[in-house]
């Protein structure tokens, strides 16, 4: 029996529901960031935007450059969030298999019940659209496939608003001079690699020998192959039982560049104190810490160290990753403009008690600062060294809380 899979992504999502929320920005060229008044980027635009040549990630400056007309509008990611999760109860009404494949983009399996939902898949899938567009006044654009990696490239063939269905029969003809950067989970770096061996379409992908593709890329070189033949055995896993993450971090975008180690220490401190109540309230322990450093002219660095102990707490992680830094950064050549720290290697629900009176009291003070901020908010009390503490929000927004109360650990 032919799978029928689809795969839902809205179309430019936080921009379509800024629009949806306020009519007078339909059909102009806006820009979701951080704070417009501060230094940002572009988290996403609307579709007129694109057509200026602007992209996610970009900076403001470069966006105004582009597009003099464009409208910056602050993002509101709680109202995304919300926005995704009556999206998500809808679709569940279609099917119970259903995965979230990020907050605007999810996979469904209909393949045993698409006969209850409508004549075809087709009529099926302008179901879903019409309700998701009545509901919450944007629009999506849907992929039908017999695998996921089909149907999530039948969405991108037809945007915005588009419905396409790819059938086995259609993808000899398509995949024959389709780009492999096409592929879903084929990014820049894959695709410099084998477009150095020659494999620039889905049909040299699908040609090349399987044992020379593992010979380079080690055992994913198996599911390379499959990929430009366009097959993909995976199943629509529904969110309850995806896998858990295998690593938690946080970066932030410094308000100048700078070279000033106080300030670098600092914001050091503050993203490993998100780390660390994020690892904690998951009942995660982690024993690899890396640090993330995007310099003025945009380069950057990537480093890691694991070390002999597992942790959640924020000070033990700041500590390492600031030795990282001063092993690989110092001294600097240059400004810093981005810091990013992430916990890797985590393991779950295995906490063991300690003796050592240190610990003991570092666990002690990250369990009431969890209880105060959990109440009162984040950073209610944080340490003295985290100067001006940042109020983190979903998706990467992170604002000064204004005339807040704070209590310094010192």
């Amino acid at each position: 029996m032919e799978r029928i899979i689809f795969h839902v992504d809205m179309n430019a999502f936080f921009a379509s529901v800024e629009q949806a929320f306020n009519p007078a920005l339909r059909n102009k060229p806006i820009a979701v960031c951080g704070n417009p008044e501060k230094r940002t980027v572009v988290a996403a635009c609307s579709y007129p935007a694109k057509a200026c040549g602007i992209q996610n990630g970009m900076s403001i400056g470069q966006a105004r450059w582009l597009c003099p007309d464009l409208i910056l509008v602050s993002g509101d990611p709680e109202k995304y969030m919300a926005i995704s999760q009556g999206i998500l109860t809808l679709l569940n009404q279609w099917s119970p298999q259903v995965e979230i494949f990020s907050i605007d983009e999810a996979f469904l399996d209909l393949t045993h019940v698409h006969h209850f939902c409508g004549d075809t898949p087709e009529d099926t899938a302008r179901q879903i659209k019409t309700q998701i567009h009545q509901r919450h006044q944007i629009t999506c654009s849907v992929g039908i496939g017999s695998n996921k990696l089909m149907a999530k490239l039948a969405s991108g063939l037809q945007k915005p608003d588009g419905l396409v269905r790819l059938r086995p029969t259609d993808l000899p003809g398509l995949l024959k001079q389709l780009p492999i950067q096409n592929l879903c989970g084929i990014g820049d770096k894959l695709q410099h690699h084998l477009n150095q061996l020659g494999i620039v379409t889905c049909n040299d992908l699908g040609n090349t020998p399987e044992n020379l593709l593992v010979e380079r890329f080690g055992v994913i070189g198996h599911h390379l192959k499959k990929m430009g033949q366009g097959i993909d055995e995976t199943e629509v896993a529904p969110s309850a039982t995806d896998a858990p993450a295998k690593s938690m971090g946080h970066c932030y975008t410094l308000a100048k560049d700078t070279s000033n180690r106080q300030a670098i220490a600092s914001t050091l401190l503050r993203l490993s104190e998100q780390v660390a109540r994020r690892l904690r309230n998951d009942g995660c322990l982690g024993r690899t810490i890396v640090l993330s450093i995007r310099y003025a002219d945009f380069s950057g660095l990537t480093r890691h160290r694991t070390t002999c102990y597992s942790t959640d707490n924020g000070l033990q992680i700041q500590r390492t990753a600031l030795r990282l830094f001063r092993k690989h950064c110092e001294p600097l050549t240059q400004r810093v403009r981005m810091i990013g720290v992430s916990v890797s290697n985590l393991t779950r629900d295995e906490r063991q008690s300690s003796f050592l009176k240190e610990e003991c009291c570092l666990e002690q003070i990250d369990c009431c600062l969890d209880q105060i901020n959990d109440r009162y908010g984040e950073f209610t009390v944080t340490r003295a060294n985290a100067i001006a503490p940042l109020v983190t929000k979903s998706h990467g927004f992170l604002h000064a809380k204004p005339n807040q109360q704070r209590w310094l650990l010192r």
